[in-house]
């Protein structure tokens, strides 16, 4: 495994949660939190010795460490090869880092990526749904990819072109519209109502006309499916967060924005004025603006 350069794909690699463990407590190479794995209380000794030394034999055989006889030997952390410490190493200090998580067809996301000085590396673990969308149960393997900055648009949005390859596209009537959260909710439930009286109160309640319903309608039915991803510059401290579902007409975000705390005296008032922007747009909205998001936190790292 050698340095990735400009042009050449993401070299990508499935490790067991066995083999992510020993690389984290036996080399001392620092995972992001969400990847931290612990052996229970219930396993032996016995039963953990062979874990890890079947753990380790798999990093031996992929190239991950140096033989453990021979011209190679030493400890763990010193059978590391050199370009993977290079590349987990990028987690202990990123210029930038991203976190996404998502779920749709059956499986969920986490991914975390980190950049600096051009390259990166991601994590990613999935979990299987059932068919309503809950019961998580994790898959035993972690994929790590190695990429340069050039890559890494394409890599966030993986999960989210997957879950969107399982459906077509709906017809979205795109736009937006913005409300208390306690009114917006209203709204909702009276839509799900399904009585034209009711909704039509909800509308006049909220000050909002009938143009606005087929927005409003789009958080109201059918959601199955997520996606969300933070972007933080360690370099500016500037960050950027979107989170987006995917109903049965559409894509919609949710953009939520707060009081600021000293400038409230209770939880009631901080929720009473708090606002959320609903605004439906397509999956082509979603990329847009993490592109121009990444673009213009990554243009940091280049001075």
């Amino acid at each position: 495994m050698s340095p990735a350069v400009t042009g050449v794909a993401p070299a990508r690699f499935l490790l067991s949660l066995d083999q992510l463990h020993v690389l984290e407590a036996e080399a001392g190479i620092a995972v992001p939190a969400e990847f931290h794995t612990e052996w229970g209380d219930s396993a032996s000794a016995e039963e953990r010795d062979a874990r890890e030394a079947n753990a380790l034999n798999g990093l031996e055989v992929m190239g991950f460490l140096s033989p453990s006889t021979g011209r190679g030997a030493g400890s763990i952390p010193d059978r590391v090869n050199p370009a993977v410490r290079a590349y987990l190493g990028l987690f202990a200090d990123p210029a930038l880092e991203i976190s996404v998580r998502s779920w749709g067809d059956g499986r969920s996301y986490v991914q975390s990526a980190v950049v600096l000085s051009g390259y990166a590396t991601s994590l990613i673990r999935t979990q299987r749904l059932d068919d309503r969308g809950q019961n998580p149960r994790n898959e035993d393997s972690v994929e790590l990819s190695a990429f340069t900055f050039s890559e890494l648009i394409d890599e966030v949005l993986r999960s989210l072109r997957q879950i969107d390859s399982a459906r077509p596209a709906a017809a979205v009537t795109k736009g937006s519209i913005e409300l208390p959260i306690t009114e917006l909710q209203g709204l909702i439930n009276a839509i799900r109502s399904d009585r034209p009286g009711v909704v039509e109160g909800a509308l006049r309640e909220v000050d909002l006309g009938a143009a606005s319903l087929p927005i409003a309608r789009a958080a109201s039915f059918g959601i199955d499916a997520g996606f969300t991803l933070f972007a933080r510059s360690q370099a500016t401290g500037d960050h950027f967060s979107s989170h987006w579902f995917r109903a049965d007409s559409g894509w919609f975000e949710l953009a939520l924005s707060t009081p600021p705390l000293d400038s409230v005296s209770s939880s009631i008032e901080f929720v009473d004025r708090s606002r959320v922007r609903l605004s439906t747009r397509g999956s082509e909205a979603i990329i847009a603006s993490i592109i121009t998001a990444i673009g213009t936190l990554g243009g940091a790292l280049h001075g």
